[in-house]
C-alpha cells in the first residue's frame, strides 16, 4: 500500500506540474501568440508577422543539471542571453546518455523538477527555446537495452519510450510561453544509410541506420507532438546533406552529388509536416559542393534558401561554427573577419533563423566555445546587434 501511495503521490504532483505549463488559458497565455510557426505561404512567423533571428546553441543547458543537480549556472547564462536580446536557444531537453535518462526512468518528478527551472529561467529572461528531445538517439537505445536499429520498430521499446518521453515533455511545456519548436534529434541525417557504418553505437551492437528507419521514427514523434501542440515549428535537427548522400543512397558510392541530387536530398531529409528545412554548416564545408557547380559559402546558403522555397519551407541554419577550422596559416582570415563574413552570408541568404555553435558549454572544452566573459563575447555582441537590425 506504501508503494502505491507514493506512486499516486508522484503522480499528482505531476499532474500539477501539467497544469503549471500546460493550462494556457489559467495562464494568461493567448494560444496565438505561443512559439514560431510557418504560415501557408511557407514564411516563418512569430505572433503573426514574418519574423528573422539569430540566437545560439547553448547544448548543455539541462544536461549539465541532470548530471550535477547543485548546477544551475544555466539562470546566469539565461539571464545574460535576455539582457543582450539574443532571443532564443537551442538546447537538448534530455539526456546525451543513458545515465542522463535514469533520473527520469526511476524518479521522474525529481527528473521535470530540474527541467522545470530550466525553462523557467528562460521564461523569466524572455528567451526563446528550441527543444532538442532526443539529441542523441543512442542514449534511449542504451537506456531501454536495444539496439539502435530497433528505432525502426513502432513495438520496440525504444519507440515506446520515445512516445512516453515526448509525451510527458511537450504536454508539461505546451503551455510555455519560452516554446519556440520541437526538435526530434540532432543530425541523425548524417549516419544514415553509409556504405560502412561504425558497428559500435553506444553500449549495444548496432547496425547501419537506414533512411527509413529515420523517416518512421521521426514521423512518429511528429504525430506525437501534433496531437498536443499544432502549431509550433517541428525540425528534424539534420544537418546539410554529405556531399555524396544521394550517390551514396542510389549505390552510386562516394561520388559528389549535383545540385540537383543535393536538393532531393535536403528535401527528403527534412519531410512534411517538418519545417523550417535544418541544416548545419560552415564556409569549410563549401568548397565539396556540387559535381555539376563549384559554389562559395554564401552561394551554397541561398541555394539552400531557394530549394526550401520551392517547397514553401523556410530554413534554419541550426548550427553555424564561429571559427576556423584551422587557426592561422597563409591568406586565413583572423577568427573576428570569419565570423563576420559568415554572418553577413547568413543574413544576405535570406534564411530567417540561425543560432551559433555553441554559448557557455561547461561540460566539455570546445574551442567555439562563446560567453560575455571570454576572448569571443564580442561575437555575441555582434549577433545581438544583427537582431537589433
Amino acid at each position: 500500500m506504501g508503494g502505491w501511495r507514493a506512486k499516486m503521490a508522484s503522480g499528482l504532483v505531476l499532474m500539477l506540474g501539467l497544469v503549471v505549463f500546460g493550462n494556457r488559458e489559467a495562464r494568461g497565455v493567448e494560444t496565438s501568440s505561443l512559439g514560431l510557426r510557418v504560415n501557408a505561404a511557407g514564411v516563418l512567423t512569430r505572433n503573426g508577422a514574418p519574423y528573422r533571428g539569430i540566437g545560439v546553441n547553448y547544448y548543455d543547458a539541462f544536461v549539465r543539471t541532470l548530471r550535477n543537480p547543485q548546477d544551475n549556472s544555466y539562470r546566469v547564462g539565461f539571464s545574460k542571453l535576455g539582457a543582450s536580446k539574443i532571443p532564443f536557444v537551442r538546447f537538448a531537453a534530455g539526456g546525451y546518455t543513458a545515465n542522463d535518462f535514469q533520473l527520469y526512468l526511476t524518479d521522474k518528478e525529481a527528473y521535470f523538477r530540474l527541467l522545470d527551472d530550466v525553462v523557467q529561467s528562460a521564461e523569466k529572461s524572455n528567451v526563446g527555446l528550441i527543444a532538442s528531445l532526443f539529441w542523441s538517439v543512442s542514449a534511449v537505445s542504451d537506456a531501454v537495452n536495444e539496439p539502435r536499429e530497433r528505432w525502426g520498430d513502432a513495438e520496440s521499446k525504444t519507440r515506446q519510450f520515445m512516445r512516453s518521453y515526448t509525451r510527458d515533455v511537450v504536454s508539461r511545456y505546451s503551455g510555455s510561453p519560452a516554446i519556440w519548436g520541437w526538435e526530434f534529434s540532432c543530425e541523425l541525417s548524417l549516419p544514415v544509410d553509409l556504405p560502412n557504418p561504425p558497428r559500435n553505437v553506444g553500449k549495444v551492437a548496432a547496425r547501419a541506420m537506414s533512411f527509413t528507419t529515420f523517416r518512421n521514427a521521426a514521423l512518429d514523434f511528429a504525430q506525437v507532438v501534433r496531437s498536443i501542440d499544432s502549431k509550433r515549428i517541428l525540425l528534424t535537427g539534420n544537418s546539410l546533406p554529405r556531399v555524396s548522400a544521394y550517390n551514396n543512397a542510389a549505390g552510386g558510392g562516394l561520388r559528389p552529388d549535383t545540385e540537383k541530387q543535393f536538393a532531393t536530398i535536403l528535401l527528403r531529409d527534412n519531410p512534411d509536416p517538418y519545417s523550417p528545412i535544418c541544416i548545419h554548416t560552415s564556409p569549410a564545408s563549401a568548397t565539396r559542393y556540387f559535381a555539376d557547380r563549384k559554389v562559395s559559402y554564401e552561394e551554397l546558403l541561398q541555394t539552400c534558401v531557394s530549394i526550401g522555397r520551392s517547397a514553401g519551407k523556410p530554413v534554419y541554419v541550426e548550427e553555424f561554427v564561429p571559427v576556423p577550422a584551422e587557426a592561422g596559416g597563409r591568406g586565413s582570415l583572423n577568427e573576428r573577419e570569419y565570423f563576420s563574413r559568415e554572418l553577413a552570408a547568413i543574413k544576405a541568404s535570406g534564411a530567417p533563423l540561425a543560432s551559433v555553435w555553441v554559448y557557455d558549454r561547461k561540460l566539455l572544452p570546445d574551442r567555439s566555445n562563446l560567453t560575455f566573459d571570454n576572448e569571443r563575447s564580442y561575437m555575441l555582441q555582434m549577433i545581438a546587434e544583427s537582431n537589433r537590425n
